[in-house]
């Protein structure tokens, strides 16, 4: 088994610089054969450059961790890995012909092979795939799991095991469970750690305890560090709000960072650029709903067609943002809390707008200002996120990012009055998992799911 899934592996390598090499001569067939104005001399120096932009690309392709296992296949984060690490090789390949070559290189050829290398890959990805897929149902490539310990981090982790988005695993036993093994697997009785994988021919073992049995815990590791030829994964005590972590090693000693979670500078260029793209088009293709929208509040009760509030974003920045007026402006708050149902400031065509979402349209303007993103965590008040910074560890982290009109957390029904703890994991989710995809995605599914909300009131 261990030996199908490196072959794939290796496939992929091949397979990979065979598409990247393909994608480079085709360009450049294309650019000195077919389109007028091509010299032939240029054609033999971007022959002899094909080697060069094949190792670039599948560097960067294995830096940015594509040719590593993983349990759990995400066609959208390997589509937007691909596309990253295509766009690297290119700004690589550009900047030592710039430097190194006196000849130039067609600018035309160079954008057909960039256009062209990421549909051939992400082709190929899928592709592939999908023969493994294949291969997971008729039994080839499976990963054997060992589950080590008990408790609920571990109940937690095998129910996780079976997502849809999960395949090619069995779970061949569970050994030192305490006498209590999850469901129906199979409990292992060994002398030893490497006996019980032995026994089962686990390549994969998970280790998980209760935060109380910490010694026990630590034995097993020990016995952990004899198995050279599995994969060995620990479930840590940590809590929820710490899922951004991060290990790393400092001159030989392991540090884990707890708060890890956050958008690299490269990547909050992208997304700052989509954001003013996105949200100019946005605004030009629904002025006419805007000015309805103005009018309808305008006649509906006296007071500002904009509602004005602070907000906090990244960095924990106060901000103003804008939002079309939905309440009564001679009923004053009382105190900073969320809106309940059937609140009495909220006016007639203030409760459809606000269970619509068609309120939050002006925050169009905040992100061409630069004080929210169109997607990131909902933006609260500064009064609440002092509560919750005292009361919910975890909490600044959401903070890392700009605050967005749209997120993750909300397309999955975390809004308004919920649980901030589970919205907290979701906030974290989409910033350690970021990618232009990610952000198309949410946006999807913001008109299904994100715009009319059960706790919206």
């Amino acid at each position: 088994m261990k030996t199908g899934y490196k072959t794939i592996m290796v496939l992929k390598v091949i397979l990979d610089m065979f598409s990247v090499l393909i994608a480079w001569l085709i360009a450049g067939f294309t650019r000195f054969y077919l389109i007028p104005g091509g010299r032939l001399a240029s054609f033999e120096l971007f022959l002899q450059l094909s080697f060069l932009i094949v190792i670039f690309t599948i560097f960067f392709i294995s830096r940015n961790d594509l040719y590593v296992e993983e349990l759990e296949h995400s066609w959208r984060k390997e589509t937007s890995t691909l596309i990253y690490s295509s766009f690297q090789s290119f700004l690589l390949l550009t900047i030592v012909l710039y430097f190194i070559f006196p000849d130039k290189v067609s600018r035309i050829a160079m954008v057909l092979y960039f256009l062209l290398a990421i549909l051939f890959l992400v082709l190929e990805r899928t592709l592939v795939s999908s023969y493994i897929k294949r291969g997971y149902k008729k039994g080839k490539y499976s990963r054997r799991i060992l589950l080590v310990g008990f408790g609920d981090k571990l109940k937690n982790y095998e129910k996780a095991l079976h997502s849809n988005t999960i395949l090619g695993i069995k779970l061949v036993g569970q050994y030192d469970s305490n006498g209590s093994p999850i469901g129906e697997i199979k409990s292992i009785e060994a002398a030893s750690l490497r006996e019980a994988v032995q026994l089962t021919n686990a390549e994969m073992v998970v280790i998980g305890y209760p935060e109380e049995e910490h010694a026990r815990a630590q034995f097993m590791i020990s016995e952990a560090q004899d198995l050279l030829t599995e994969k060995v994964l620990l479930l840590p005590c940590l809590p929820h709000s710490h899922i951004g972590n991060k290990v790393s090693d400092f001159r030989w000693i392991p540090v884990l960072t707890i708060n890890a979670a956050e958008i690299g500078v490269f990547d909050r260029i992208v997304k700052r650029a989509f954001d003013i793209i996105a949200c100019s088009l946005g605004i030009v293709m629904i002025s006419p709903l805007l000015l309805l929208i103005a009018l309808l509040v305008k006649i509906s009760s006296p007071g500002p067609v904009i509602y004005k509030q602070k907000r906090v974003t990244r960095d924990e920045k106060i901000f103003t943002m804008y939002k079309f007026r939905s309440m009564r402006t001679d009923i004053p708050e009382k105190t900073a809390h969320w809106t309940e149902e059937n609140d009495p400031r909220v006016t007639r065509i203030g409760r459809f707008l606000r269970k619509s979402s068609l309120d939050e349209l002006p925050q169009l303007f905040n992100v061409i200002e630069g004080s929210m993103s169109l997607i990131g965590p909902r933006p609260e008040r500064p009064e609440l996120v002092k509560k919750f910074n005292d009361e919910i560890p975890g909490y600044r982290m959401r903070h890392r990012v700009k605050a967005g009109i749209s997120g993750w957390a909300q397309i999955n029904g975390w809004r308004g009055n919920t649980s901030l703890e589970r919205r907290i994991e979701f906030d974290l989710y989409y910033i350690r998992n970021w990618a232009i995809l990610f952000d198309l995605k949410i946006i999807l599914f913001t008109f299904f799911r994100g715009f009319v909300n059960e706790n919206a009131y």
